[in-house]
């Protein structure tokens, strides 16, 4: 079925650029919620090492301290590790071709042909879950008249998706004019 786009165009995202709109996603959405909980875990942990000083023989509490650390540490620890995982498998995949299709209130992403040979593809059960013949999964339709949102930066758009889902959209390669199209995205909430 041929789309009606006012914009439609082919990009890649490469691996620094992923990292630094990652980034900056966490920074938005993932560490304010971390920050919260870490310092929550924080002032448990002085709070038990007060009732440590008081009561020197209550066990439980050094118990407990460790924990409140081991929590705080971990909610420091896993947004770095997890980007950290998600920008490896970024570079592993090398340099992957996308499309981005901008309608009338809606976007659609997907990703491009690459011309992968047979013998690359799924094997017979994995290959049920894409799409087409191609081995390439579904594109992705973006309504943005309801839980979309667009955040531009120096090199590049988020697209969220109600917050969780979020696609990284580069400004190179883009003329004024059409990332003028994709600004008017965010217009469309508003209608």
């Amino acid at each position: 079925m041929e789309e009606n786009y006012k914009l439609e165009k082919e990009y890649t995202v490469p691996p620094d650029l992923f990292e630094k709109a990652y980034r900056t996603y966490q920074k938005k959405f993932v560490y304010p919620k971390s920050f919260l909980f870490m310092g929550l875990f924080l002032f448990l942990a002085a709070d038990f090492v007060y009732a440590a000083v008081k009561q020197p023989d209550n066990t439980i509490v050094y118990l407990l301290i460790v924990i409140c650390l081991a929590f705080a540490f971990r909610e420091w620890h896993t947004p770095r590790f997890a980007r950290m995982r998600m920008v490896e498998t970024v570079r592993d995949m090398g340099e992957v071709v996308y499309k981005i299709g901008i309608g009338e209130g809606f976007l659609d992403i997907s990703t491009v042909d690459d011309g992968t040979e047979e013998d690359e593809r799924p094997d017979e059960e994995t290959y049920d879950d894409f799409s087409d013949d191609t081995g390439l999964p579904e594109k992705t339709r973006i309504n943005t008249k309801e839980g979309y949102r667009l955040l531009e930066y120096e090199e590049f758009f988020l697209l969220l998706q109600d917050r969780k889902i979020f696609y990284i959209l580069p400004k190179t390669g883009f003329s004024e004019d059409e990332l003028e199209i994709v600004r008017k995205t965010n217009s469309d909430i508003n209608k």
